[in-house]
This record gives C-alpha cells, structure tokens and sequence, in this order.
C-alpha cells in the first residue's frame, strides 16, 4: 500500500461521514408549533406587572387566549387584578389558595388547567432595583416544580410583542424537551422572525473538557472552533427540525454554537428585543442551575420549557 492509499481512505471516510451528517439533518421532519391557547398571569405588585400585563394582552390578541389573572402577593393590600381585566379582553380574576406566593400559583396551576404561566421576576421586587442580584425564591421553586411553561417577564422595555420578532432557543445540555422547547419558539414568534439555536457550554465546562481531552492524548489539542463542530453534530436533530420548519412557516434560521471564550455572551450587555426559550429537564441540576443563571442575568423576557409538560 502506497503512502497516498491511506490519505485517500481517510478523506473517503471524512466525506462519507459528512454526507451522513447531513442526511440525518435533512431527514429530520418539520415541527408543529406550539400556540398558547389558556394562560394563567400572576400578579406580584412589582413594576414587572405591567409587562406582565402587556404580554397577556398581546397573547390575547395575537391567539385569543383566554386569560385567567392571580394575584399572589403574600400581603394582598389593595385590588391589582380589576385594571388587569379591564385591560385585557376575556380575562378574570382567580381565586388564590396558600400561604406563600410560590404555594398559590402552584395550587392554582393544579386546579386550572393552563398550558402557560406568566410570572415577573423576581418576584415581588423590582427588576431595576434589584437586577442580577437575585432571581428570587419563587422563581427558583417554580423551576423545580412548575408543570407547564413559564414565561418569565423582566425589563419593561423588552415587552414580549417586541421580543417575538427575535427568539432564541439557549441549550447548554441535551436534554428530552429540546424539540417542544422549538416548537413553542416557532409558535410564538413573529411572521417576520429570526429564531436561532443557541449551542451554549460554559467556559468553565468547556476548560474541564479541554484539559480532560489533552490529558487522555499527548499532543492532542481542543479548540473552540472543533468543539463548536462536535456541538453542532450532537445537536443534529434540533438544529434539522428547526431549519426545515423556518423553511416551512417562512422564518429565518441561525445555528450559533458557543463555546469556550466565546460563550456566553453575557445577556445583559444585549439590548436587541429577544425572546429566550429554555428547554429543562426539572431532574437535572446542573440544566436548572443554568437556567437559573440565564434568567437571572437576562433583560429579556425568558420561557422555560420543563420535561414535565404534559406530552401531545
């Protein structure tokens, strides 16, 4: 055998793996988008509510959901739901139940049957007061335990009609509500959307994995560029479903892999009007710590899709 033969043999194998990758990409079928139809708002006395508001009453308009309204303050003092179902045609107040807020939307989730939840953050406190500092202890208990979909809403000026124009679905882990967590970018965004797949490993992660990869091999050597094209090839049926369903619904597509120095770009310093869209699976710490640091450090608005939401 000439030293050419096994040159030639590699680059046949480089090729055949590379029209391989790309006919698991192009069988991937299209995705259905998911649509809200039933949506529990809940109200903190924040100056989060007004866009909390302002969501549920572009959701309305938009899909003609109905809108169920919770005010779960721990001190209810005053009436904060009847300028809310003025506002917002079909909306009605709901009945609260339990001690701490987290307790009522929980207990109202469970007797209501909504598929979204819209939730200020952090909650009971305002954004521009307290900012990074913290994403609140019901936010961080609705992500262990919420069933259905979250949208978390933050800064007043990035209102959720604003933001459907932008969406960005942010993985940093697979996980089973990958896809779900698409269909609902593609449900909610805009006609004229740019929706993107956001393939995110933290630079501490990424420098573990490194240093684990050059030990194992003498020489051997990680770069974020071929760490981004590994990424990209473990994310092949995502990223497949949502380029065929852009083609489909007539959005435009980015695939954005992120690693190492490059990632993440810290969301507070992005002042472009975006929708993030969280996959989670509520079992896993690490996917909820993630999530809890995206939302916390986030302007945008933010819905988390749990692995616990109901499945058809």
């Amino acid at each position: 055998m000439s030293d050419s033969e096994p040159n030639e043999v590699d680059r046949g194998v480089d090729a055949s793996m590379r029209m391989f990758e790309k006919s698991k990409v192009g069988d991937a079928p299209a995705l259905q988008p998911i649509k809200p139809s039933r949506v529990l708002l809940v109200l903190d006395g924040s100056a989060q509510d007004q866009s909390g508001v302002a969501a549920a009453g572009f959701l309305r308009e938009t899909f003609n959901v109905e809108t169920l309204v919770l005010d779960a303050r721990q001190s209810a003092d005053g009436d904060v739901t009847s300028a809310v179902i003025e506002s917002v045609s079909g909306a009605r107040p709901i009945q609260r139940t339990g001690e701490e807020s987290y307790d009522m939307i929980l207990a109202a989730l469970q007797t209501h049957a909504v598929d979204l939840v819209i939730v200020p953050c952090p909650f009971g406190r305002d954004f521009d007061k307290v900012g990074t500092d913290s994403a609140g202890t019901v936010i961080d208990v609705l992500l262990s335990r919420c069933p259905c979909p979250m949208l978390v809403i933050r800064r007043a000026d990035q209102t959720l009609e604003q933001c459907v124009h932008q969406v960005s679905v942010v993985v940093g882990a697979e996980c089973d509500v990958e896809l779900k967590a698409a269909a609902w970018a593609f449900g909610l965004s805009a006609d004229d959307a740019t929706v993107t797949l956001d393939l995110v490993v933290e630079k501490e992660q990424y420098e573990n994995i490194k240093s684990i990869v050059e030990a194992l091999s003498d020489g051997a050597t990680l770069d974020p560029e071929s760490f981004s094209d590994a990424l990209t090839k473990t994310h092949h049926s995502i990223h497949g479903a949502m380029a065929k369903t852009a083609t489909e619904f007539g959005r435009s597509y980015h695939l954005r892999p992120l690693a190492g120095e490059v990632a993440p770009p810290n969301p507070l310093q992005n002042r472009d009007k975006t929708l993030l869209i969280l996959p989670l699976e509520v079992d896993d710490r690490f996917g909820q710590g993630f999530a809890q640091d995206r939302i916390r450090r986030s302007p945008h608005p933010v819905l988390v899709v749990p692995s616990h939401v109901p499945q058809g």
